[in-house]
């Protein structure tokens, strides 16, 4: 049996809400009420705590209306269901009860016959959308069944070229595949040795044993995808470094060895070039296919730069380097540093070029660090490293090794500072706001808006890290406040009840009575007196 729906009753006068109470038969409409409230202040206090589903309220209530409120919860609690009662046939009430998207709207003195038709159409709308979420989840569980199918057709896709550069990502994330975690990718097609139509059957039969020692195989490895093709097993690695590639090439010559002593069958490894951007895979696995042609003469594991000439490479730093350079810079840990800086010097370290090329390779790179330098408010001279200016650097650096030092040296200290920004960031926040509601909080029209454009961000942002930082909601915190400021003020000064409630904002005696009692267990005057 599925658990009854929660209703929160909200109304000034205790006899109406225990009228309510007692005249509706709420589990016969599958409904319980958790608890009541006599304000909408009151009943936002007591949403947090008792997570009801429907909130049935007045309209007309001190401190806070029906109509504040739900606007309230429109913000902050959206799939909570709000009905509306009134004495009063107000239509302007009625117009901006549709604007709230106020599921029901009725008139007092609440009829129970009514009420339980209100409520089983509430209901029937709750049990949809329970079951569209149900429904979610089923679908989720079948695509989890199928998700090693919808792999394999993607990433052979991918090897082929069918698949646009938008795509890559977002697939990428829906299936589950770490690929993208690298900075450059190669591929590499596994076979068996001399197949004759006669063999492959056999090979079909091996290919799945072959390719869990090869999963095995490559559990240190990192991130990597493989699965079959029709004419063999292709690999895909994403790699970080130089070392990757060399770590990759190990693991495949162990494979090949293993296989041969496990299996009987011998392997051929074909590795295509390396290349940058993860959307030109294919021409990689394209190259690893030929490398494969030339396993007769070059062995089980064969590089296609190794038996086809490498074209030129210019030094220089495309679009896809700086973006690395100045992620790594502002949100990099030391790993992907260290990895972004051998990428980088790297590749000075295999091209052949010219002092001026050289230089101009240095200038690329200084200009993307001094973006990130400026956006971020840094010194400029951070940028230098050990060295004096800009001068020092373009001529310091002769070598992958300088450039090397240099670059580790001014990405951490970057990297550092923004770090310790990013950090202190959140407490100087919570720190301002505590400041702000300290200075303001004498002024009854103080309110979460108010602070949050003091210190300009949104006031969900702010909830959520006030929350978390303080350990109490900004109206606890303020709340608090305003109480401490009252208890003081009452043991120190002989000022009126009602002088004090101005002083620490509130207009209303009433209810800054009715709040340091909740407050203190006692009234004001009380308070005094002890």
């Amino acid at each position: 049996m599925n658990e009854p729906y929660k209703i929160l009753l909200v109304d000034d006068e205790a006899e109406v809400r225990t009228s309510i109470i007692r005249k509706i038969d709420w589990s016969a409409v599958g409904f319980q009420v958790v608890g009541d409230a006599e304000n909408g202040v009151d009943a936002l206090e007591k949403i947090e705590q008792l997570e009801p589903d429907v909130v049935l309220t007045d309209i007309r209530m001190p401190y806070m209306d029906g109509l504040e409120m739900a606007e309230r919860l429109r913000e902050i609690h959206p799939s909570i269901k709000v009905v509306l009662f009134s004495g009063f046939d107000d239509f302007e009430y009625a117009q901006k009860a549709i604007k709230l998207n106020i599921i029901e709207y009725i008139l007092k003195p609440v009829n129970a016959e009514e009420m339980m038709e209100i409520l089983l159409r509430i209901k029937g709308t709750l049990d949809e959308e329970i079951q569209r979420l149900r429904d979610l989840t089923n679908l989720q569980e079948s695509f989890r069944k199928n998700l090693p199918i919808l792999r394999e057709k993607f990433l052979s896709n991918l090897v082929k070229g069918n698949v646009g550069k938008e795509d890559i990502p977002v697939l990428m994330e829906e299936y589950g595949l770490s690929l993208l975690e690298g900075n450059r990718w190669v591929a590499a097609k596994v076979m068996a040795q001399e197949m004759d139509n006669a063999a492959w059957n056999s090979w079909n039969l091996l290919a799945v044993s072959v390719q869990r020692l090869l999963e095995d195989r490559f559990k240190g490895f990192g991130n990597y995808s493989c699965f079959q093709r029709p004419s063999g097993i292709c690999v895909i690695a994403a790699m970080e470094s130089e070392k990757d590639l060399m770590q990759l090439t190990t693991f495949f010559r162990e494979l090949c060895k293993e296989v041969k002593k496990i299996l009987n069958c011998t392997l051929i490894v074909g590795i295509g070039r390396v290349v940058e951007n993860i959307e030109d895979i294919s021409h990689s696995y394209a190259e690893a296919r030929e490398a494969v042609a030339y396993s007769r003469t070059a062995g089980e594991v064969v590089f296609i730069s190794d038996v086809e000439p490498q074209k030129d490479t210019l030094l220089h730093l495309d679009e896809k380097d700086e973006k690395e350079l100045s992620y790594v810079l502002k949100f990099g840990d030391e790993e992907m540093i260290q990895s972004c800086v051998e990428s980088i010097s790297g590749r000075m370290r295999q091209t052949k070029a010219i002092q001026s090329s050289f230089q101009a390779y240095i200038i690329d790179i200084l200009s993307v660090i001094l973006r990130v330098v400026q956006k971020n408010g840094l010194e400029e001279n951070i940028v230098f490293g050990k060295y004096s200016d800009y001068n020092g650097v373009l001529t310091g650096i002769r070598d992958s090794a300088d450039m090397q030092d240099w670059l580790c040296e001014v990405c951490f200290a970057i990297s550092g500072k923004l770090y310790r920004e990013r950090v202190g960031t959140t407490q100087t926040l919570i720190e301002k706001a505590k400041k702000y509601i300290g200075e303001n909080y004498a002024n009854s029209a103080l309110s979460l808006e108010m602070v949050c454009s003091y210190l300009h961000i949104s006031t969900a942002y702010f909830s959520t890290i006030f929350k978390k930082e303080v350990g109490e909601s900004y109206i606890s915190y303020l709340t608090g406040i305003r109480m401490e400021k009252a208890a003081a003020l009452l043991k120190e000064t002989d000022e009126k009840t009602y002088q004090i409630a101005a002083k620490v904002g509130y207009d209303e005696p009433n209810y800054f009575g009715y709040v340091f009692k909740k407050k203190f267990g006692v009234s004001p005057n009380k308070f005094r007196g002890k």
